[in-house]
């Protein structure tokens, strides 16, 4: 809930464009006054507020905001304090920039949120502007029934930004004058007026439509039974004996289910025994084909050893011939074996012959370990060939069964197909039975629920107590004001409007109105703040003080009677003066009449005079 000690503030609202200087006016907390004559931007500048403040509809076009393609608005927040909302004047969504930035700075760290309302995300400026407020998750009823949608900020700003035309309007200050917003608009001003939603209110329903719905209803059901009938009648002929026939096709289908099941595990046990001994198949023929390698192999290593063995055996032999004769004369030249010289003697031949002998007998021992390694090769071998054989006919015998099984699983399976389909249908039957039922039952109901009397639609917008207590802030304002007569205020129930001294606001001149709807918004504000109750904090008025306008001059034409009354007044004075007063508050007033002497003592004074010579011209350079 805002604290009436930090109210949601004004600051400042300024246009940019390319090649073009800045266009502002500044706010500050209590009373800004800004007077100027007619075609000078005020009213434009108060259709952009409330464009900056989420309104969707098209700002107007004049030659003076030519080149300007955007709009600045400096706000003071309660919780998140100063920030600036940036909107092209085109519309669309919103940028917001934390402080309160220049045009030069635009684009740093800037959040966009959206200009339509959505309860369920902060990321569009209602739903932060009524988080801003303690409106965050409100509610108000849309019709006499209680029918209901999320608050908008939107219902919110009526109640602090009033337009020149809607302030001298004959319509009641909390309406904008159309019929079907005018319960939205009445649970939004009881919202302010209590901090009381319509949260809780549970919607009836009207008596014509209610009777338009359930005749709708009825029409309905009645065409999805007749359906139904005909569906039963072309396809099921005899449907009361479904239950019958259900009840004898669920015991032969479990049966055939269970042979069917039984059917297939024995197929499938041929299949897992026929994978099984593929596997083991595979795998002994892996080993084989390793065994018939490694003999071959082996058979190319004896080969080597025995050639080994007869290179070396040839070796031994020559040695020993060599030494058998070395005592005897020279078989070439008959040298004695005394004067015989030899390059190896006969000690290098016999170490030779020794080594030969050697070398024989390890490749003898190297021979016999490789036979017995190829005797044991053979073995597996022979061993794995009668394995291989053993699971080739384990195979075999397995698709053979699965031969002689595969007819007979294949005709129950059929058998279970064709229960199954007339199952299906009997079941579909019964299903269409039930939701005829169902059907009737929904109709019967349907048919016994009256509509709610008028006595138990929910009681929605204003209790008269606290339009009551309303109505004499409004009359202590007028009293401030000075108004003429007794100011006795009273609140219409029915119009949601005032009567003043017995006479309803809106039979008064616009004058008059323009003043009332002031006094209207003005003790809103003051009704909330002293009760603590939520408000924006700040108050737009366009014009509030059109009695006072030159009756030759003005657009609006000459004065009524009670508006020559008022206008003889000081009323004038003492409204501005009253506003001055109200601390924690912010007020824009913004008028056509001359600016009353030393006003600017009273509040923040901005003057657009019309003349290019004199003072600031207009709202734009």
């Amino acid at each position: 809930m805002t604290d009436s000690r930090h109210p949601m503030l004004i600051r400042g609202l300024s246009f940019t464009g390319p090649d073009r200087p800045v266009a502002d006016v500044d706010f500050k907390l209590g009373l800004n006054l800004l007077f100027g004559a007619s075609n000078t931007g005020k009213s434009f500048m108060v259709k952009v507020l409330d464009f900056m403040l989420g309104s969707s509809r098209a700002l107007p076009e004049f030659t003076e905001r030519d080149g300007y393609d955007r709009a600045w608005l400096a706000l003071t927040l309660p919780t998140q304090g100063d920030v600036t909302l940036m909107r092209s004047l085109s519309g669309g969504s919103f940028e917001l920039h934390a402080g309160h930035v220049s045009s030069v700075e635009r684009g740093k760290n800037a959040r966009v949120l959206s200009a339509r309302h959505d309860r369920s995300n902060d990321d569009n400026l209602s739903q932060l502007l009524l988080n801003e407020m303690g409106f965050g998750n409100k509610y108000i009823a849309t019709d006499a029934n209680g029918k209901k949608r999320s608050l908008s900020f939107r219902d919110i700003v009526r109640f602090c930004l009033v337009d020149e035309t809607t302030i001298q309007s004959e319509t009641s200050p909390v309406e904008a004058g159309q019929y079907t917003t005018m319960t939205a608009e009445r649970s939004a001003f009881k919202l302010l007026l209590t901090g009381v939603d319509d949260s809780a209110v549970v919607p009836s329903v009207n008596k014509t439509i209610f009777r338009t719905q359930t005749k709708a209803k009825l029409e309905i059901i009645d065409e999805m039974i007749s359906n139904i009938d005909e569906i039963l009648i072309a396809d099921f002929p005899d449907a009361k004996g479904l239950v019958a026939q259900n009840e004898k096709l669920s015991a032969t289908f479990a049966t055939a289910q269970e042979e069917v099941q039984l059917a297939q595990d024995h197929i499938q046990a041929q299949l897992d025994r026929k994978r099984d001994a593929a596997n083991k198949l595979a795998r002994i023929q892996q080993r084989l084909t390793e065994v018939d390698m490694n003999l071959v192999r082996f058979a190319q290593l004896d080969e080597v050893y025995d050639s080994d063995v007869q290179r070396l055996q040839a070796v031994e032999e020559a040695g020993f011939l060599l030494l058998l004769g070395s005592d005897k004369d020279c078989p070439l030249c008959g040298a004695a074996p005394d004067t015989q010289r030899h390059d190896h003697g006969l000690t290098d031949i016999e170490k030779i012959r020794a080594a030969s002998e050697v070398e024989i007998e390890k490749i003898v021992r190297h021979r016999a370990s490789l036979e017995e390694t190829v005797n044991a090769l053979k073995v597996e071998r022979s061993a794995l060939t009668s394995d291989a054989d053993k699971q080739s006919m384990e195979v075999d015998e397995a698709n053979k069964e699965i031969r002689r099984l595969s007819p007979e699983a294949r005709e129950k399976q059929k058998l279970f197909a064709e229960l199954t389909a007339v199952r299906d249908h009997v079941k579909r039957g019964l299903d269409l039975l039930a939701q005829k039922q169902t059907l009737v039952d929904r109709r019967v109901e349907l048919a016994s629920i009256k509509p709610a009397l008028i006595s138990q639609k929910p009681r929605l917008g204003v209790s008269p107590t606290v339009a009551h207590d309303f109505a004499q802030t409004v009359s202590e304002v007028l009293r401030e004001w000075q108004f003429p007569g007794k100011r006795h205020v009273a609140f219409d129930e029915k119009t949601y409007d005032l009567r003043i001294d017995g006479k309803s606001r809106r039979d008064n001149g616009k004058g008059v109105r323009a003043v009332t709807h002031a006094a209207f918004k003005v003790a809103l504000f003051i009704f909330c703040r002293e009760r603590g109750l939520p408000h924006p904090g700040f108050l737009v008025l366009d014009t509030p003080l059109l009695t006072y306008r030159d009756p030759i001059r003005s657009k609006e034409g000459p004065l009524t009677a009670d508006e020559r009354e008022l206008c003889n007044t000081s009323l004038r004075d003492f409204f501005f003066e009253h506003l001055a007063s109200l601390s924690l508050a912010e007020f824009i007033i913004v008028e056509n009449i001359d600016p009353p002497t030393g006003i600017e003592k009273l509040g923040h004074t901005q003057v657009f005079t019309s003349d290019p010579n004199s003072g600031r011209f207009g709202l734009f350079p």
